[in-house]
């Protein structure tokens, strides 16, 4: 097997003459390598490929390549990668570059192509592509095929004296609708962390969120979880109660808190008019919703809603246009002409339900959409025109909304798209681009590790504390939840490039959090609270970081050193200072002990910072000014 690889798996050693001349893709059909399988296990097959053979990931895999690249060079790296239906992200990076190094990940069940820009420094000539799929509850697969490093021009490192320009966030206007100013979405910013909850039928089975899609369950029999005959996979939701949720949140130092009201499975946590709709309030009576706001609200957390658009419920969601389903979907369906009209229904109790969600909790401060593709293929942008994510519908969209469903400008009196929807009842909401609408920010989502630059936008980081989303057994098992140190670097990772933090919870049939991640939540909460001051009003910056060394944040007149916990030595250079900063003092943050510190001129050197070996520290040194004038 070894052997059979070796002598397939695509040769990625390139000399630096052809790299620089040509644009080169590598596929997994012939050639030798320079490879290592850190852990689990590969296969190159043919069924499933994007083209002739590609490679197959098994839960758990993590394989590396080396490649020489030209010095002082700028590079795109594409390549072609898709999980199956239900699994975490695969992840595509590149190492080895410091500051520079890079990644890429996609969870989408289809082809998907992805990019990303990296630069190599003036002393580098090798650099290491890592892909890597992390354990998942359905063991299913990841694959990756086409890969291609292409030089894109000469590179040359900024180099300033003192603080560097802070980035700059771009506002734009797509499908008519223009993202949040600054001034609406600096709270994300501000707040740092968030808790997720994954919540629903799912939780009965305890296998995952994606467990009525993966499994292919037939809608009267998924139905059934919502009633007592489903026996031990009774979604009783007796142990419901928004207020231990709200104050694990607190406790664990979280400023806002998003719940799923409708996961892919179409059940909602809410009441619905809609006809025929899949709600607890239907089957118990209850607005899990309506109980969640409010007590986000007493608490005075910010209030999120996740939506997701598709619905497994209709058939037409496989084949929205009645003459092309899609022949390997888990429920057997096959083409049919009323599947278009099906496909509308599920569309029209969307738009439905965004009003509904818009209108009857009060102000609501952030929305996740999800389920923007279509087919479970394709991206959010490809679904864009069915669902209408803009601003407003269509008159020749081929799935009208029925008028009675429909939301109008009162200027214009076109009718309004998804977007136009939210904004109209919620103007000042924040919302990412996953129903094909740009978003007000971004996504980054798994548990794999956050490389690169300074975000320039705002992006929320979503990670879970255990394999999955919604709950599932793997739960119960401390070995599969994320260890606290893991937990604390994916979000210092996170914090030194400008990044918010949302941290999943999937609490079982009942309403409870199993005692393991509650366990978790609490100790990362301690960490967090000791450590609040490097935190809380921060900015990742000014100082881009160096990736598994250390980072910087910033605000008013203090600088916060996030050593990472690779970084070892006892002494710490700090970048240039601009020429009038002068340091005041410097301490540990999370001990209070003073450090030692020499200034001459710009230069700033530490002494006794004794970082800890794989676990954070965090520094701060206070100015005698603000970092940049505007700073808070």
């Amino acid at each position: 097997m070894e052997q059979r690889l070796k002598s397939c798996l695509l040769g990625l050693l390139l000399s630096a003459s052809a790299v620089a001349q040509n644009n080169v893709t590598y596929t997994f059909d012939d050639g030798k390598i320079d490879w290592k399988i850190a852990q689990g296990k590969i296969e190159l097959l043919t069924q499933g490929a994007w083209k002739g053979r590609s490679m197959r990931l098994e839960p758990g895999t993590v394989v590396s390549f080396k490649v020489e690249l030209s010095p002082a060079s700028s590079y795109e790296l594409t390549a072609r990668m898709r999980t199956e239906s239900g699994a975490d992200n695969v992840t595509l990076q590149i190492t080895g570059l410091g500051k520079n190094n890079r990644s890429i990940s996609t969870a989408l069940a289809s082809w998907t192509e992805v990019s990303q820009s990296f630069n190599m420094p003036a002393d580098r000539k090798e650099a290491a592509l890592e892909v890597i799929f992390d354990v998942n509850i359905n063991q299913t697969h990841a694959w990756i095929d086409e890969i291609q490093i292409r030089r894109t021009g000469d590179y040359k490192e900024d180099m300033y004296e003192g603080i560097p320009p802070a980035a700059i966030r771009e506002v734009k206007t797509d499908m008519g609708v223009a993202m949040q100013p600054d001034e609406k979405v600096k709270w994300m910013l501000d707040d740092k962390l968030g808790m997720f909850i994954h919540w629903g039928l799912y939780a009965g089975p305890g296998k995952g969120e994606w467990y009525m899609e993966n499994q292919g369950i037939s809608i009267d029999k998924y139905r059934r979880l919502a009633y007592p005959e489903s026996g031990d996979e009774y979604f009783d939701a007796k142990n419901f109660d928004a207020n231990k949720w709200i104050a694990l949140a607190k406790k664990a130092g979280m400023k806002y808190v998003c719940l799923t009201t409708q996961h892919h499975d179409g059940y909602a946590l809410f009441e619905s008019k809609y006809m025929n709709a899949f709600t607890s309030k239907n089957t118990h009576n209850r607005d899990f919703v309506k109980e969640y706001v409010e007590t986000c609200r007493e608490a005075g957390l910010k209030v999120g809603l996740y939506k997701t658009l598709i619905n497994w419920r209709f058939p037409g969601y496989y084949d929205i246009t009645g003459t092309d389903c899609r022949p390997d979907n888990r429920f057997g369906y096959t083409t049919a002409a009323w599947h278009k009209e099906n496909a509308r229904l599920m569309k029209e109790e969307l738009y439905c339900q965004v009003k509904e969600l818009m209108t009857n909790y009060g102000k609501i401060d952030h929305l996740f959409w999800d389920g923007g593709w279509i087919a479970q293929k394709g991206s959010d942008a490809n679904g864009a025109a069915f669902w209408e994510s803009g601003k407003y519908m269509s008159e020749d969209n081929a799935w009208s909304v029925n008028p009675y469903f429909c939301d109008y400008d009162e200027k214009t009196e076109k009718p309004l798209g998804l977007m136009g929807i939210v904004r109209k009842y919620q103007p000042d909401i924040v919302t990412n681009p996953r129903s094909g609408w740009i978003g007000d920010f971004t996504c980054e989502e798994g548990g794999g590790a956050v490389k690169g630059e300074i975000r320039s936008g705002v992006v929320e980081k979503c990670v879970s504390l255990a394999p999955g989303w919604g709950y599932n057994k793997q739960m119960e098992n401390p070995e599969h939840i994320m260890p606290l140190k893991k937990v604390k670097r994916l979000f210092a990772d996170c914090m030194v490039r400008n990044m918010c933090f949302l941290l999943n919870v999937g609490p079982d049939r009942h309403g409870d959090i199993a005692p393991l991640v509650e366990q978790r939540m609490l100790e990362f909460g301690e960490w967090v609270n000791a450590t609040r001051e490097a935190i809380y009003g921060t900015r990742g910056g000014p100082w881009q970081p160096v990736d598994g060394q250390y980072g910087f944040c910033y605000k008013d007149n203090m600088i916060y050193i996030y050593f990472l916990g690779e970084y070892l030595e006892d002494t710490f250079v700090m970048p240039s200072l601009d020429k009038s900063m002068k340091v005041k003092r410097s301490y540990n943050v999370y001990t209070g002990e003073k450090i030692g510190f020499k200034q001459k001129g710009r230069s700033v050197t530490l002494n006794g910072v004794c970082p800890v070996k794989d676990d954070l520290t965090v520094i701060a040194v206070e100015l005698n000014r603000n970092v940049y004038p505007e700073s808070r």
